[in-house]
């Protein structure tokens, strides 16, 4: 009777996630405002950027949500004209005014322009038609597949920005498919791009895009000059901006803390009455040392494991942006759970196109430049050779999320709090759970709901990075994968869509798990050590494969296996790491001296109160 009411709630609870979803947007943690009308616009006296080669400029504030409008002493700002969207359609006002249209703003893009002039800007002494302008796009970094194009008769020239890495460019609103570009970056080196057929400047370093640059255009006939400023909004780490962007970040946590230490107390009230509990009891939470043996953590490989997670979280958040990388690493997808809204990572994350299959397909189309026929086949080439030669071990040593997992389970051991043990039962229960995620991730978006709105990781590396992103359903979800990580190993994994996709190749990826069934003796180390729960670790007796869908490949089986050769991690048909009785023995070692008597003594006075 208990199981079926267990089931119907299970089954209950996988069915109001699903109607949640289609109104995740109404369950909000935490909105940052960042529609075009929360933000202010005003006139500034700052030096002129470095990239800004027009005599009109956007910069943005420290603090986020501010946007700086910089022309030169000798321009009167009654001709700076500032252009956007609005609910009355396209209009263009003067400075003095741009208050008034601030709460009715639609797009996330506004353009300033000064009237034409007549200027010697090449020295040469003759002068030259000169129109400038200055673009900034703000708001919540986003894919946009279609290029948001302002079109209005004022603005012949125009910088288009789309999908995040490209820029189009427009001319007397038409597309402007042969020439080329003079590109002033933020550290103020300038280098000439041409214009591809459709429109695209061809080769323009996604750092460029991000910094923020100007592009110089001369007309055919050698009689007009257009210079545009397009300013991304972009900021620096460890800036004010990126602290507020660790707002949303520090609420879940805190919600997390919250629930761990109310369900902490739930189990110890009701374990009273258990028979164990007398037994248990002497684990009493806190940091301290309270076993007669220390575990030493000396092998090499979960080193090399832990090692890689880090370089891993590092390089997926911050590495694109210090290194300012090309077009080119934007176009390799290796599969892992960081949210692609962090815009400096280094390679592309898939998890986005996986989900939103029909955008990817869109960048097919005739409207974009012939690269991203090549992304698209990069993308998908890089995608499939990941999931078929690597599989799952992105999951054990790469992915952040497996990170912040095993995070939450040292901190859980750090503070002596006993683990819920994932049964054969739970195990089963999660199965359901699982396969409404991968069902939610491959085909929400074909029924109108946003799977970002959901995810339960997009706060994290992107809060990391220090970006800024709306919390929805999905916030609320990750203050449960945080709660259910501090208890349940790697309890995201046990339900992770994308891990699933992963691991369909396992058969044929370059690593592989053996296993000798002379060698064990189905002591059963492994299983308890497994933070999958796969019982065929143990349980398998006739074949040396046996590793699954679900397999992590972290080598946690093989580290607690006492038989010498029963499992090894074999890599192109190379053993990389075995078990090894005396490793295993090495590890463990008798505290003497001082700490081993303090232990006897605090455990004595824990028994004298327990009776």
């Amino acid at each position: 009777m208990k199981r079926k009411y267990g089931a119907a709630l299970l089954y209950m609870a996988c069915g109001l996630l699903t109607v949640a979803a289609f109104f995740a947007k109404d369950f909000v943690l935490y909105d940052f405002h960042m529609e075009a009308s929360d933000y202010t616009f005003r006139l500034t006296d700052q030096a002129r950027p470095d990239a800004a080669v027009p005599d009109v400029w956007f910069d943005y504030g420290d603090g986020g949500k501010e946007v700086l409008i910089g022309v030169l002493e000798e321009i009167d700002p009654e001709d700076v004209k500032m252009y956007t969207l609005t609910a009355d359609g396209s209009i263009a006002v003067d400075m003095e005014e741009s208050a008034s249209f601030q709460s009715n703003l639609l797009s996330n893009y506004v353009i300033v322009a000064l009237p034409e002039r007549l200027k010697d800007i090449d020295g040469d002494g003759d002068l030259e038609r000169v129109r400038d302008f200055a673009r900034a796009d703000i708001g919540e970094p986003a894919f946009n597949p279609t290029p948001q194009i302002f079109a209005h008769e004022d603005i012949p020239f125009e910088l288009v920005f789309s999908e995040r890495k490209y820029i189009r460019v427009f001319l007397h609103n038409q597309l402007l498919t042969e020439g080329e570009v003079s590109v002033t970056s933020a550290d103020g080196s300038s280098k000439v791009y041409p214009i591809d057929g459709r429109g695209w400047i061809d080769g323009l370093p996604i750092r460029d895009i991000r910094e923020g640059f100007s592009a110089v255009y001369v007309s055919a006939d050698d009689q007009t000059v257009y210079r545009m400023q397009y300013a991304l909004e972009d900021y620096p780490l460890g800036g004010l901006h990126f602290w507020k962007a660790q707002i949303h970040l520090l609420l879940v946590c805190a919600l997390a803390a919250i629930g761990i230490i109310l369900i902490q107390a739930v189990r110890c009230k009701l374990s009273e009455g258990a028979p164990d509990y007398r037994i248990y009891s002497r684990e009493q939470p806190g940091y301290y040392p309270q076993t007669p043996l220390l575990e030493k953590t000396g092998s090499r490989f979960l080193l090399i494991r832990w090692l890689c997670m880090l370089l891993g979280m590092f390089a997926l958040t911050y590495l694109g942006k210090l290194i300012g990388q090309g077009q080119i690493g934007n176009e390799i997808a290796i599969p892992s759970f960081a949210c692609p809204f962090n815009m400096d990572q280094i390679v592309e994350m898939p998890c986005y196109y996986l989900s939103h299959l029909p955008n990817l397909l869109l960048r097919g189309g005739e409207a974009f430049p012939m690269r991203t026929v090549r992304y698209i086949i990069l993308f998908t080439v890089t995608l499939l050779l990941s999931f078929v030669f690597l599989g799952r071990i992105l999951c054990g040593f790469l992915c952040p999320a497996g990170l912040l997992q095993d995070v939450m389970d040292q901190l859980r051991r750090a503070l002596h709090i006993r683990p819920v043990t994932v049964t054969d039962r739970m195990y089963r229960i999660l199965q359901p759970v699982k396969w409404l995620w991968i069902v939610l991730f491959l085909g929400a978006f074909f029924v109108g709901i946003d799977f970002c709105d959901i995810c339960p990781l997009k706060v994290f590396n992107t809060a990391q990075g220090g970006f800024w992103t709306n919390l929805y359903l999905g916030g609320f979800l990750s203050v449960f994968i945080l709660v259910g990580s501090f208890f349940i190993r790697r309890f995201w994994c046990l339900i992770c869509p994308l891990g699933y996709l992963m691991g369909l190749f396992h058969k044929y990826n370059l690593f592989q798990l053996k296993k000798d069934c002379v060698a064990c003796t189905e002591c059963g180390g492994c299983y308890e050590a497994c933070p999958m729960r796969l019982k065929n670790i143990y349980t398998e007796r006739e074949t040396q494969d046996i590793q699954t869908v679900d397999c992590l490949m972290c080598g946690e089986c093989i580290g607690k296996c006492p038989e010498t050769g029963a499992l090894s991690l074999i890599f192109c048909g190379k053993k990389i790491y075995r078990s090894d009785r005396m490793t295993f023995l090495s590890r463990y070692q008798p505290m003497t001296g001082k700490k081993a008597s303090d232990d006897e003594e605090r455990e004595a006075e824990r028994d004298e109160k327990n009776k």
